[in-house]
């Protein structure tokens, strides 16, 4: 307990760089906030942190690391998955986020809806590409690329969520106006779609493009959950039926279908549930999703305790620093445990990355620091993503679109936007910016997907961004 406060008190002493104003904002909350979506995004976080560094393992064979988790050797263990894939609830918290501002900000437009959201959450993207793009080219000059792609891919894997994220808000508006007339016609559809092109995928051995569609579509779903919530939720017992039901269901989907076990992609697995999205993953989302709405009253009393709901605001101050920078901070200390000589014995066994005999001895002492380094760099870098940037925030001085053509630029800079993050998430920064890799079928490299990144935030400033 001392060693854990230990850790913590290092978010508080760093005196050069202001606390995030966790106090104030908490006992400023209105009433009328519903906590429960701040509260669950915050928890989701959390678990996402956590459970990175419980699965990450890396195997070092004469200098070279192999990625691994430690869920692949045991099938059954898989099934942790389907608690630790709690990424659906982000889409959930998304969807009824978007629901709710949208419905009070509609009369300003479009894009200057989709403007404060999508600015808030690419600006703590701009200062990590700042950083990290110079580290990849400086790592890359001093290392070879079978020992620095590997540990780079992973600076980048996660931006697929912010990928997604960024189309389903954009989309937002249109399936909140599809809610209100055909709510269930609506899920239905996105349902339809899902295992059309699923079939087509493994079925009729279509091409593996077809997958891509399905990370608009699958986290549409989510979102769509959050819409329903804010709008007619449904009562506690039918919502807990309803995952009781989703998660038979998705038993019964995985083992007749031959869909993989787990939730998260596991090495070596010739098909994800996670990337593309399956519709194993859609009916997860729906029983992840339904579990929390069956524990609404709960969640409501626990969040409006002080301690908390001041919990649930710090994780939502800090949240894309904290999800941006975690992995970083896991491969730093993974390399300083390699350069070092400490750490847990990782093996191969039965051709299967694993955990060795001493090394759940040690994670404990691993998970300490690990912790200990995200919350210093969070510490750190938390106010670059609540202070405006220069380039990114300041007023416009190019004359306002018409209300169409502003509509059209910012959603089509938010796709490209979104594409070049999925694009990202696959190339890694290894070899940045040229180094060619295929995904789907599709050549792919960090320099296009740069390129489209720039494109995008262009059309977003010029459409959405507020002028003189």
């Amino acid at each position: 307990m001392r060693t854990l406060k230990g850790c913590c008190s290092i978010f508080v002493n760093v005196r050069w760089i202001p606390a995030p104003p966790v106090k104030e904002i908490a006992s400023a909350t209105p009433e009328s906030r519903d906590r429960v979506i701040d509260g669950l995004r915050a928890l989701s976080l959390s678990v996402v942190v956590l459970g990175h560094c419980f699965m990450a393992l890396v195997l070092w064979n004469n200098g070279v690391p192999t990625l691994g988790n430690s869920l692949a050797l045991h099938k059954p263990m898989q099934l942790l998955t389907w608690a630790l894939q709690i990424m659906p609830l982000f889409f959930f918290a998304g969807g009824a986020s978007n629901a709710i501002t949208w419905r009070a900000k509609r009369s300003s437009g479009y894009a200057t809806w989709l403007w404060g959201r999508a600015a808030r959450l690419l600006r703590p993207l701009w200062v990590y590409f700042a950083i990290m793009a110079p580290t990849a080219l400086v790592v890359a000059h001093f290392g070879p690329i079978n020992v620095t792609a590997p540990l780079l891919l992973l600076t980048t894997q996660l931006l697929w969520f912010l990928g997604a994220y960024l189309i389903v808000t954009a989309l937002g508006p249109i399936f909140f106006n599809l809610h209100q007339n055909r709510p269930y016609s609506t899920m239905i559809m996105l349902v339809v779609i899902a295992v059309i092109v699923d079939i087509a995928r493994f079925g009729l051995h279509g091409p593996s493009a077809l997958g891509l569609i399905n990370f608009v579509v699958v986290w549409c779903f989510a979102a769509q959950l959050g819409i329903w919530y804010v709008e007619r939720p449904p009562k506690s017992w039918i919502a807990g039926l309803m995952a009781m039901g989703g998660l038979v269901t998705n038993l019964l989907i995985v083992k007749l279908a031959h869909y993989p076990l787990s939730m998260v992609g596991m090495p070596g697995e010739q098909v994800s549930n996670m990337a593309p999205p399956t519709v194993p993953l859609m009916v997860h989302s729906l029983v992840i999703c339904m579990i929390a709405m069956s524990c609404v009253v709960p969640l409501r009393k626990f969040f409006a305790r002080d301690r908390a709901w001041r919990y649930a605001v710090l994780i939502n101050t800090v949240a894309m620093t904290l999800y941006l920078w975690h992995l970083p901070m896991l491969i730093l200390l993974v390399v300083l445990e390699r350069l070092t000589g400490f750490g847990g014995h990782v093996k191969l066994s039965h051709g299967v990355i694993a955990a060795g005999a001493n090394y759940w001895y040690w994670w404990p002492v691993h998970l300490l620091a690990f912790i200990a380094m995200v919350l210093l760099i969070v510490r750190v870098l938390w106010v670059l993503e609540n202070t405006p940037l220069p380039l990114w925030d300041a007023t416009s001085r190019m004359p306002q679109l018409t209300t169409r053509w502003s509509g059209i630029a910012i959603g089509l800079g938010v796709t490209l936007c979104g594409a070049s993050l999925l694009m990202f998430s696959a190339t890694g920064l290894g070899g940045f910016p040229t180094r060619v890799i295929h995904y789907a079928g599709l050549p792919l490299s960090s320099g296009l997907a740069l390129a489209v990144l720039v494109v995008g935030a262009a059309a977003i400033r010029i459409a959405g961004a507020p002028r003189r």
